[in-house]
């Protein structure tokens, strides 16, 4: 007969033996998992790494490289649902910002701005951070916060940071504080950041402290580095029309028009949309949309005329259907027209009730 002591002795030894194997084959999927991240295969290193999470979920270190892959395929509720297993006092800054970045591609502004602000109070040199939740202040109509935060960074940590610069400049123009803002920018683009952005927020510096023709030089270095900005182009004519160069405020809206709506999308747009209005019975929307279709239709193409007077025969206004009906015959009778056209243009002759 056994010892007791001996059977627990020999049982103790078992389970250290377990233990101990267990730990082999951890560190084993660990390595493995670093190993495919040093050649950047994420998709392996994940797999790993789940199998290490299962084989010891207490480890944080291999939890954090998991959310960490997440984080590089896109998975951000994942990253997140991963850091939230973590025992809260060993959240490091990395973390902290793992959180905030996937709440902000998640489209959490409230989780992210709170992760935000811990990363900002605890870490306050966290550059990257600071400007990204200033710019996310700044978007979600929060420019009091964006200006707050911002301006604790460069009066304690950094005064030459552009990107925070940037964004502290741009929640004083929002705040409609111009005559703070604009020396800002002013400095900014001073310092290289000579970009669209800009110069388009300090023209409207100067358009919103009545100096036109410092708003104009600045629209229009905007628009001569995105020469496809609808408002832009349109702030820029204002300004020129306001200072009487109207050769250039023509040419300047008439280029917001263009790049609003360019003319192939627009034709496109109003032939689509006088169809819908037709099959919903409303034939005075679709004859106007038909109108505007033609007016945009670079081939000036006879059928939309045809299809025009039909819409205005059915909702009875027989003035523009007959104006209609006679610019579709006269655009359309031409000598080698195909049956079908010519069968048009025999209707379209009996509706005015004579022949052309």
């Amino acid at each position: 007969v056994r010892h007791p002591a001996l059977i627990i002795i020999l049982s103790l030894l078992c389970l250290a033996n377990n233990a101990k194997a267990q730990q082999g084959i951890f560190r084993e999927l660990a390595l493995k998992g670093d190993s495919c991240m040093k050649i950047h295969d994420t998709f392996h290193a994940m797999q790993f790494y789940i199998a290490g999470v299962e084989a010891d979920s207490t480890d944080i270190g291999i939890r954090r490289k998991l959310a960490s892959c997440y984080r590089k395929v896109g998975d951000n509720r994942a990253c997140v649902n991963c850091l939230d297993r973590m025992p809260k006092d060993s959240v490091s800054h990395d973390d902290m910002r793992m959180f905030y970045y996937s709440y902000l591609s998640l489209g959490n502004s409230a989780k992210a701005a709170t992760w935000g602000e811990r990363i900002t109070e605890r870490y306050p040199y966290d550059s990257d951070v600071t400007a990204s939740l200033a710019s996310l202040y700044n978007s979600t109509n929060k420019p009091e916060r964006a200006e707050i935060t911002t301006k604790n960074y460069i009066t304690q940590c950094d005064s030459t940071n552009i990107f925070v610069n940037s964004e502290y400049a741009y929640s004083l123009f929002l705040q409609l504080k111009y005559d703070e803002a604009i020396p800002q920018y002013e400095k900014i683009i001073a310092n290289g950041n000579d970009d669209y952005k800009s110069n388009f927020v300090l023209g409207m510096c100067y358009d919103g402290s009545n100096d036109t023709a410092k708003a104009r030089k600045h629209l229009a270095k905007a628009a001569s580095l995105k020469d496809d900005s609808s408002y832009c182009l349109y702030r820029l004519a204002l300004t020129e029309e306001a200072l009487m160069m109207d050769s250039l405020a023509a040419e300047h809206f008439n280029r917001s028009l263009e790049t609003a709506m360019p003319q192939s999308r627009a034709f496109r747009t109003y032939a689509k949309l006088a169809s819908v209005y037709f099959a919903l019975h409303k034939y005075a929307e679709a004859a106007r949309a038909f109108e505007l279709a033609i007016a945009y239709d670079s081939d000036d193409k006879a059928l939309n005329y045809y299809n025009a007077a039909q819409m205005f025969i059915a909702d009875g206004n027989t003035i523009k259907a007959d104006l209609y009906l006679r610019l579709f015959i006269e655009k359309a009778n031409k000598p080698n027209n195909d049956e079908y056209t010519k069968e048009l243009i025999e209707t379209a002759r009996k509706q005015l009730g004579r022949k052309q």
